[in-house]
């Protein structure tokens, strides 16, 4: 395998991306081991004594207990004052020969270490810093750089941590320790470099350190999606998003009796819904914009429920709700419902409210608004559908069964009934009666990539990576015969996820596949996210940070945003590993021995 493609192919390894949730304990229990141990070369408080006969530079056996106000260092070679501090000057070091250096520098680490050891953390520096001026060891810094973290100064650990480093390039317990003061002043990408390098030093062996990565990772990356929505404008998501949760309803184009001829709020919410039913990325920009206009045109803030405009303006403010949530505007989304109920509520203006409860996991809440739903019409196929969503979420998946066998019996049109049957079937282990469940659903929706598309996910779960490519490849072009989105670029996704897993000779087709979906759906983040996954793995580093960088703002939840910002920072440190000749001669090294 070449430098590269180890690079490409093993960003999880390098920088420790691990995205799912994982418990740090070890990783506090490493720093916190480390940390605790004494400065560089000394033995631990209780530590075995050593049989060996001592040497006349050997630490005593036993120590008196230091205080701020030390004796004078018994046989100090070098001059002290009355208080036993060291009193060294440039030109008294200058007068030393080399032999007098060693002793001079060794005997001030050793008082260091004693008033280490006894927490005397500011008299040690000054033994240190003392040993510092008769020679350059990375042990002195390293030892110095260790009171400063006791003493929370981070910035003067980074600074002798890193003098450490220049000396001693793969000194781990700097390395480390400079990272714990980088993680403790925000300065995550510095970190992140650092813990990236003790794990190409351990040969990527520290589970311990790949967790430490790992949570400075999602520190970073939640830092910086919530800078970035400081600044945010709400958006749409993509339009097969959109097309699919409205496609979950009966279609209506004159609710109330609105027509063309209607005017002021009327006028602009028969326009909105004429958008939505278009089903394209322009229709739905445009439904929104005249929701809010329909909104504003009505003065909701002053009708009650017994206002000749207030079930339309009930309407306006439910579809409205419905934008709002698809933006992740939670918030104003419940606003804009809570106002619906007020005035005239639909059982669609319960299920907005479910949705929206459900969605910050008000489940009893959201439940109790299906039952307000279901009282006015019993036989309303959409309540039936969003209520068995909401238990297949939940996996009381009997109970979404009953519910989705209700909503295809009362809305025979509305497709995701039958697949959401179909796939609870096949969740049950029952995956020949799934296929007829399918089956059924072709023969009465012929023209659907919805269901093909499903069919081809089912396929690919079981094994049968073939079958569901053909699948996918038919839902693509029914998809493109259509004049409007339904599964949008979801097929073309779908196809070059099992394309990719081939090998490295079909990545290029997948990169086609992902490209053509970008374009396709300039909105999805799916399709991004994917295509920087490919660019990954074709040594295109920087391509993939721009698109994981997109995805991320794509998204539209919270989690989703900062779970593409990680993949996006983790690359940049790929980058950062190549640049560093240090680092990639250690992987190029670990790869010759065979290490991947």
């Amino acid at each position: 395998m070449s430098e590269s493609n180890f690079f490409a192919r093993n960003k999880t390894a390098l920088v420790a991306a691990v995205l799912a949730s994982a418990s740090a304990f070890g990783a506090y229990y490493y720093y916190a081991q480390l940390q605790a141990t004494a400065p560089s070369s000394e033995p631990a408080s209780k530590k075995k004594k050593s049989k060996k006969k001592k040497s006349k530079d050997a630490e005593p056996a036993k120590q008196e207990p230091l205080t701020e106000n030390t004796a004078v260092e018994a046989n100090a070679p070098y001059p002290v004052d009355a208080k036993g501090f060291p009193q060294i000057t440039d030109e008294l070091i200058s007068q030393l020969s080399d032999l007098d250096k060693e002793e001079w520098a060794f005997s001030l680490k050793k008082a260091g270490n004693d008033r280490y050891k006894a927490e005397n953390f500011e008299d040690a520096i000054t033994f240190y810093s003392a040993a510092l001026k008769v020679k350059q060891d990375p042990v002195f810094y390293s030892n110095r750089s260790a009171c400063y973290a006791a003493l929370d100064k981070h910035e003067q650990v980074i600074e002798d941590a890193t003098a450490a480093i220049n000396i001693k390039r793969d000194y781990v317990k700097c390395i480390l320790r400079r990272a714990n003061s980088y993680e403790a002043l925000e300065k995550y990408p510095e970190s992140m470099l650092d813990l990236t390098a003790l794990t190409i030093f351990g040969g990527f062996n520290s589970k311990s350190v790949e967790q430490s990565l790992e949570k400075v990772l999602q520190k970073h990356s939640l830092k910086l999606v919530e800078a970035n929505l400081k600044n945010r404008v709400p958006e749409l998501p993509s339009a097969s998003t959109i097309g699919s949760f409205f496609g979950t309803y009966v279609p209506e184009t004159n609710p109330e009796g609105i027509s063309e001829e209607s005017t002021g709020g009327d006028k602009f919410l028969f326009d909105a819904l004429a958008n939505v039913n278009a089903n394209t990325i322009e229709g739905y920009e445009a439904a929104d914009s005249l929701l809010n206009q329909a909104v504003e045109a009505y003065n909701v803030d002053s009708l009650t429920a017994d206002s000749k405009e207030a079930a339309t303006a009930s309407i306006a403010l439910e579809y409205l709700a419905a934008f709002k949530f698809m933006k992740n505007v939670p918030t104003e989304a419940s606003e804009l419902i809570d106002k619906a109920v007020t005035l005239k509520p639909r059982p669609r203006t319960y299920i907005m409210r479910a949705l929206i409860n459900a969605d910050r996991s008000s489940f009893a809440e959201a439940l109790a608004d299906f039952e307000r739903a279901q009282k006015p019409d019993p036989e309303n196929g959409d309540v039936y559908y969003h209520l068995g969503q909401l238990y297949y979420l939940t996996s009381d998946l009997n109970k979404a069964e009953e519910n989705f066998l209700k909503a295809k019996q009362y809305n025979p049109e509305n497709l995701y009934a039958y697949i959401q049957l179909a796939c609870i079937i096949y969740k049950q282990g029952k995956f020949e009666e799934a296929k007829q469940s399918f089956d059924e659903a072709r023969l009465k929706f012929p023209t659907s990539p919805e269901i093909l598309n499903y069919y081809g996910e089912i396929l690919a779960d079981h094994g049968d990576i073939q079958g569901a490519i053909k699948q996918y490849e038919i839902a693509a072009r029914l998809q493109e015969a259509l004049p409007n989105y339904s599964v949008g670029a979801v097929p073309l996704i779908n196809k070059a996820s099992l394309i990719s897993r081939e090998g490295v000779e079909q990545l290029p087709i997948a990169e086609e596949l992902l490209t053509q979906a970008c374009e396709l759906d300039p909105k999805s983040e799916i399709a991004r996210i994917s295509l920087a996954q490919v660019k990954l793995q074709t040594d295109k580093p920087d391509e993939a940070v721009a698109l994981f960088e997109e995805g991320s703002n794509l998204a539209r939840t919270f989690e989703e945003k900062v779970q593409a910002t990680s993949f996006a920072e983790a690359t940049k440190m790929q980058l950062k590993i190549k640049a560093d000749p240090v680092l990639s001669a250690k992987v190029r090294e670990y790869l010759s021995a065979g290490g991947m």
